[in-house]
This record gives structure tokens, C-alpha cells and sequence, in this order.
């Protein structure tokens, strides 16, 4: 389990300064040909690297083959490679493939496997390889934190300083309430407050966040909720920048989307919001919800003004063709830093396809 984005990961994957980070100390990979690694491994290319044992013992030279595979679940990064001489040349086959895919509680799971053939020797073989995987997994963790993005390290650091109340948006229960359930995707959901709220209504929720240590605290809340009511909550955490990477898919689409004070450049909401809008089923709903550009001065610390957006703005998100939107703004009571409780205002975008 790596606590990064599937896209993050796949990108180490590719890197072969990764690839010779991972086997140190007990192996390394001089390229020969050609004589330098590339910036990342390219699919259907050929690399002839030597290896040597603890930086200086040679064991032979062996081809690298990779070939990637995606789908819209997991990407698969594999080596079909050979030995070509020394203790390498041993290996009639080598097969290894690192396949990655979102573990549905926060981090991204790597299923990392190693198919050989040494023919007699293959016990022998096994053993170091094994030691050598168990090594690889163990540096991994440790470098997964430089793979970040500076986005999903803000977040992470975020939620490290602080925890958030635990109860669902007012606005957001309000826009939902007499909903029939179905499938909900929720956008920067954070600890899960909302999305463990609807999946307590009956829905089957995908909730997307760039930190996995935010996913890792909502799968903790949820588990302990169902452990204590032992009323099933439906949710699926996936660590996603959702404003680079594309939104997960529902067959039909997803019966509600939501997001809740994604407050990033204009250029970047609107993209998202044009990705929630082309993922919504035909009779779903979407809700947006903001902090109010008239909410800036409350005494609430929240977006600087520019990151806040008005109805016009959310409006021309919404195509003429939908059958129903509505754009108000929202009162409800919050907590301020000084301690106080303030009234602050949201402005909220329901909308049906």
C-alpha cells in the first residue's frame, strides 16, 4: 500500500532513477545500451543494463522490455525481459509485472509479482529474489512521500496540522435531502464527513481526494460507525487529483456529484466542473457549493477572493439543456479560529441533467 495517487506511482514506475534507488545497496544496474538510462522506460523499447551485486560483483548483462497496459481500474507496467550472460544469462524466463490500482481505503495498492524459470537453480534464485523484493517494498515507502505532487504534500500537511469536525455540510445535506439513493461521486471529499453522511442515506459513494491521509481517516470513521451500528456504508476512497487525472466511471453515470468549497484557479474549476458534468447520469443531481464571494469578511478564515466564484459563474457551467438549476446562497452557523461561532454563507448549485 503506497500513500500517493495512482498517477504518482505510475510515474515512479517509469523512472529508472527510481529503479536504481529501489535495488540499492545490494544491487545495481549500469545501462549499456544504450550507455544511459532514458528519463523515463518507454513501452515496446529494449534497455541492456549489467548488474552488479553490492555496487561491484558482476552478474551479467539482461534485456529490460517494458509494456504498459491501462484500463480505467489499473495501469500494469511489465518487464519481459531476459537474461543475456553471466548469472543473469541463467534465467531462461523473467517476467515482472507492477500493477497499480486505487485500494478503495486510501492509498494505491501495488500488486508487485516476478515470474522465472532458472531451471534447477530456480529455489536458489527465489530466495535471493525474494530477499530483494521484501528490500524494493521497504524503500519504496520510504521515497513514496518524493513522489508526491506539491498539491497532494500541501494537503497532506494540512490535515496533518488539523482535523476537521466530522459533521456533513448543512448546505450539502439541505440540497440532498428526499434524494432517492443511488450512485454518488463526491470531489475533494477530504476526512469523509459528507460521504459517510450519504452513505448513511443509502448511497453507494465514490469519494476522491488528493490526500490519502485524509482517505486513510474517513475508512477509520467509517469502519468504526459501522462497527458501532452495524449499518452498512457503502464507500470507495480513492486518492485522485481530480483536476489533472479524469474522474472515475459509473456505466451510466452517477446519480449525484458533489463538491463542496473547491476553491482552486478558475481555469482549473471550470475544467472540473465540465468533467462532474459530463459524468452525471441523464435525472442526476449536481450540487457545488462555495463559499460566497460576500461571505470573505465574516471573520471565518476561508479562499482568498479570488479562488471564490458567484452564480453567473456557475451558471454558465451548467448546460441550457438540463431540465432544472438553481444557484441561492445559504446560511449556517461554523466556528471561527477565535473560537466564536460565526454565520457564514455558502452559495449552492443544484442542478438536474
Amino acid at each position: 500500500m503506497l500513500p500517493c495517487t495512482v498517477s504518482e506511482a505510475w510515474a515512479a514506475l517509469h523512472d529508472p532513477a527510481v529503479f536504481t534507488a529501489v535495488s540499492k545497496p545490494f544491487l545495481r544496474f549500469r545501462p549499456v545500451n544504450p550507455e544511459a538510462f532514458p528519463k523515463a522506460w518507454s513501452t515496446g523499447s529494449t534497455y541492456v543494463v549489467e548488474g552488479l551485486a553490492l555496487g561491484f560483483i558482476p552478474l551479467g548483462r539482461q534485456e529490460i522490455n517494458p509494456v504498459t497496459t491501462e484500463s480505467d481500474t489499473e495501469k500494469t507496467l511489465s518487464d519481459n525481459g531476459r537474461g543475456i550472460s553471466g548469472a543473469l544469462g541463467l534465467l531462461s524466463s523473467f517476467r515482472h509485472r507492477m500493477t497499480l490500482r486505487p485500494s478503495g481505503v486510501g492509498p494505491t495498492e501495488l500488486q508487485d509479482e516476478l515470474e522465472f524459470d532458472a531451471g534447477v537453480l530456480s529455489p536458489l534464485f527465489w530466495l535471493g529474489f525474494r530477499m530483494f523484493w521484501w528490500w524494493r517494498h521497504r524503500v519504496m515507502k520510504k521515497l513514496v512521500s518524493s513522489w508526491r505532487s506539491d498539491a497532494g504534500l500541501s494537503w497532506d500537511e494540512r490535515y496533518t496540522r488539523k482535523k476537521w469536525s466530522g459533521n456533513p455540510n448543512s448546505s450539502l445535506v439541505a440540497a440532498v435531502s428526499g434524494l432517492t439513493p443511488g450512485t454518488a461521486l463526491d470531489l475533494g471529499c477530504g476526512e469523509g464527513a459528507d460521504a459517510l453522511w450519504l452513505a448513511e442515506q443509502g448511497f453507494e459513494v465514490t469519494a476522491l481526494d488528493a490526500s490519502p491521509l485524509a482517505l486513510a481517516r474517513g475508512e477509520e470513521h467509517r469502519r468504526a460507525q459501522v462497527t458501532r451500528d452495524h449499518q452498512p456504508r457503502i464507500i470507495r476512497w480513492i486518492a485522485q487529483d481530480v483536476i489533472t487525472e479524469p474522474l472515475p466511471e459509473s456505466p451510466t453515470g452517477f446519480d449525484l456529484i458533489t463538491a463542496s468549497f473547491f476553491h482552486v484557479p478558475a481555469t482549473e474549476r471550470k475544467r472540473v466542473w465540465k468533467k462532474m458534468v459530463a459524468a452525471l447520469a441523464r435525472g442526476g443531481t449536481l450540487v457545488i457549493i462555495g463559499h460566497a464571494i460576500e461571505e470573505a469578511t465574516s471573520g471565518v478564515h476561508g479562499p482568498p477572493q479570488h479562488l471564490r466564484f458567484d452564480h453567473a459563474e456557475l451558471r454558465g457551467a451548467i448546460p441550457k439543456s438540463w431540465s432544472s438549476v438553481k444557484v441561492e446562497q445559504r446560511t449556517r452557523e461554523q466556528r471561527g479560529s477565535d473560537g466564536a461561532v460565526h454565520t457564514v454563507t455558502d452559495t449552492v448549485l443544484v442542478a438536474q441533467r
